[in-house]
């Protein structure tokens, strides 16, 4: 899906996770940050630059140091303008030439033909040069229009391959219909992943609309979005070989972005990749995976560089009660481990306000495995189970004044804490 279009995108997510998620690098930090050398880190950055616009991009200054970070307001961005850094693919000028000859030529004849007939004709016309372009070259070019782009269509008959432009798919729908598929495409693009192929499906759409039907239309900036996040879109290149490996039942390497000193061994487990897990208050990704041994191992896709596909096969059967035990009490990504049980954690909801009712609604949508008991006409007592009671504090934060921790005196005192903490940072104690 993406390889076309990215070469070397390693440096320029890890680049874009410390400018757009945690902001405010120079660039000899990132240097040091990243262990890569500062000429590397100023190209990427000024390739960054040329792709993301400059609406996005603020510069700040701490002494000498010149400080980025990426930025944006859902109120008035409703498209995630770090899709644009997968469109990092260097293409020479010969590359582009033979893709547009070879279309021309293809079109031109309007008949199938073979790779023979495209390069001699080619060479004829004095429109290629054989000291230049190989056979080979040609016949790879072929191939990627294919199976990658979908512009050709291809027989074979007696081991002679045939080319055609392919048939347009669209053909069928009037211009209208185009316009509201379009729209259709620009609602859904930011909410199911990888949004990245919505992105490329949409402007495909508007450029087909505007090329081929002269339409001339620009696309209509109608939806808004809040509490969507846009950075999961950096890791969306890990996520597809991680899908890839699932859908294929192939073991898999993971590959961390580790320091000088880290020892490199980790990297060299094989593990079963069974579930992709999202979660969709803080917009990460996780992977749910096992060893040969069934220990259960969860990655966040922001830590991972790479991802290795084994020749090792798995079967997802085998991993069913593995994961429902590991799995099942989990909040967020927090695994349970064979030797612990799960955490139970007792909350009092206070509501004095009939307008308020909603929040009980609300905890049980939430937290579906609670049960809920009603006291009087304003408490009630929710109690759950979980692998890690830490991972619910911010959704117990998130409901400050109404809930306070009745059972699990360690979460009752990270939260006083935390809480004691926030206060003091402002000056309040």
């Amino acid at each position: 899906m993406f390889s076309e279009f990215i070469k070397h995108y390693n440096i320029i997510r890890d680049i874009l996770r410390d400018c757009f998620l945690y902001g405010y690098f120079s660039r000899d930090g990132l240097e040091t940050k990243r262990n890569v050398s500062s000429r590397k880190v100023s190209y990427e950055i000024r390739r960054i630059q040329q792709y993301v616009e400059n609406e996005y991009i603020r510069f700040d200054k701490e002494g000498r140091y010149k400080l980025m970070s990426l930025s944006y307001d859902f109120m008035k961005h409703n498209d995630n303008f770090l899709v644009s850094t997968y469109m990092t693919k260097s293409f020479t000028r010969t590359d582009l030439i033979t893709y547009f000859l070879i279309l021309l030529y293809i079109q031109s004849e309007n008949t199938q033909c073979s790779l023979r007939e495209i390069e001699d004709s080619l060479n004829t016309l004095g429109l290629i040069s054989f000291d230049k372009i190989s056979s080979k070259t040609i016949q790879r070019k072929l191939s990627e229009m294919c199976e990658n782009f979908g512009v050709l269509s291809c027989r074979v008959e007696k081991k002679t391959r045939y080319y055609w432009i392919a048939r347009d798919i669209l053909e069928a729908l009037d211009n209208n219909e185009l316009k509201e598929l379009a729209t259709a495409v620009s609602l859904y693009k930011n909410l199911i992943y990888p949004v990245t192929a919505g992105y490329f499906c949409e402007k495909t759409l508007m450029d087909y609309l505007h090329y081929e039907r002269k339409a001339g239309y620009t696309g209509n900036n109608i939806f808004s979005y809040r509490h969507v996040h846009f950075h999961p879109v950096i890791e969306e290149q890990i996520l597809w070989d991680i899908l890839n490996a699932i859908h294929q039942r192939r073991m898999i390497r993971l590959y961390y972005h580790s320091p000088k000193n880290q020892d490199k061994r980790i990297n060299n487990r094989v593990l079963i990749p069974y579930k992709l897990r999202y979660d969709v208050r803080h917009g990460r990704f996780y992977l749910v995976s096992f060893t040969k041994r069934n220990k259960c191992f969860v990655s966040r896709l922001d830590r991972i560089e790479n991802v290795e596909l084994s020749n090792e096969i798995f079967d997802r059967n085998d991993f069913e009660v593995q994961y429902k035990d590991s799995m099942t009490y989990s909040w967020s990504s927090a695994s349970m481990s064979c030797e612990k049980a799960p955490e139970t954690v007792k909350l009092e909801i206070v509501v004095t306000e009939p307008a308020e009712t909603y929040i009980i609604d609300r905890i049980r949508n939430e937290a579906s495995n609670g049960f809920l008991e009603q006291i009087d006409k304003e408490h009630y007592h929710f109690t759950m189970q979980v692998n890690d009671s830490s991972e619910i504090i911010p959704w117990i934060r998130s409901y400050a004044g109404y809930v306070r921790v009745l059972e699990s005196s360690e979460l009752a005192d990270k939260i006083l804490n935390d809480w004691k903490e926030m206060l003091d940072n402002y000056g309040a104690v």
